[in-house]
C-alpha cells in the first residue's frame, strides 16, 4: 500500500463503525451544505466526479439535488462507508481516472499536496465545464486559528496542511484555462467554495481527438 493511501486509511479507519464528527464539525459541515445546494441551484445540472470523496459528505449533496454522481477514494475503508451509505464510489487514485464529466469536485484535498497544481491538472483534465473546490482560507481572520482548531472541528487524527491561500488556488486554475466563477465564504470564511469554469479555447485531454 502507498504512503498517501496508508495515511488516509488511516485517517478513516474506524469510520464504518462509527463516524467522528463534533459538535463543531456537524455545523461546518450543515453550512457547507446550505451554500452547495444554492450554488447547483444555480448553475447548470450535469455528471459529477468527486475526487477523494472521503465519508461521501460533498457526494450526498450531490445526489440529494439529482445530479448524476460518482466518487473516488484510495481509502478503503471510506469507500465502504459511502457504499453503505447508497453511494456510487470506486476505490481508486485520480491518476488512473480516465473518464469526462461535466463539474469535478472536491473537498479540503489539495492543501495535503506539498506541490498540489498536479493533483489540480488532474481535476481539469477531467472537467468538460467545472471544478469545484472547497478549500480552507488561511487568509481569513478565523482560518489563521483554524491549525489550532482542527481537533475541535474533526475530532480525531489529523492530516497535515500546508498553508496555502485562495489566491494560489486561483492562479493556479487560470493558469490552466479554467477562470474563477465564484468564490463562496463558508462558515465564518473558514472555507470557501471555489467553482471554475473551463474557457472557450482550452482544451480537454481525456475528450481532445488528439488524446
Amino acid at each position: 500500500m502507498s504512503d498517501d493511501r496508508v495515511i488516509w486509511e488511516r485517517r478513516w479507519v474506524g469510520s464504518d463503525v462509527k463516524e467522528r464528527l463534533t459538535l463543531l464539525g456537524r455545523l461546518m459541515f450543515g453550512a457547507k451544505e446550505r451554500e452547495m445546494v444554492a450554488l447547483l441551484r444555480r448553475i447548470p445540472s450535469g455528471s459529477v466526479m468527486e475526487v477523494g470523496c472521503g465519508l461521501g459528505h460533498i457526494l450526498a449533496i450531490y445526489q440529494r439535488e439529482g445530479w448524476p454522481c460518482q466518487g473516488i477514494d484510495i481509502s478503503p475503508t471510506a469507500v465502504a462507508v459511502c457504499r453503505n451509505k447508497g453511494l456510487t464510489v470506486a476505490q481508486r487514485a485520480v491518476e488512473e481516472e480516465t473518464g469526462a464529466y461535466d463539474l469535478v469536485s472536491s473537498d479540503g484535498m489539495l492543501e495535503h499536496f506539498l506541490h498540489f497544481e498536479p493533483m489540480a491538472e488532474h481535476l481539469m483534465r477531467l472537467s468538460r465545464r467545472h471544478v469545484l473546490i472547497i478549500q480552507p482560507n488561511h487568509g481569513s481572520l478565523v482560518g489563521k486559528t483554524l491549525p489550532y482548531l482542527a481537533e475541535l472541528l474533526r475530532g480525531d487524527e489529523i492530516v497535515f496542511e500546508y498553508n496555502y491561500r485562495i489566491r494560489d488556488f486561483v492562479a493556479v486554475f487560470q493558469k490552466h484555462g479554467f477562470a474563477l466563477q465564484e468564490s463562496i465564504p463558508v462558515f465564518f470564511d473558514v472555507f470557501r467554495i471555489l467553482l471554475f469554469q473551463r474557457t472557450l479555447g482550452s482544451s480537454n485531454p481525456v475528450t481532445s481527438p488528439m488524446a
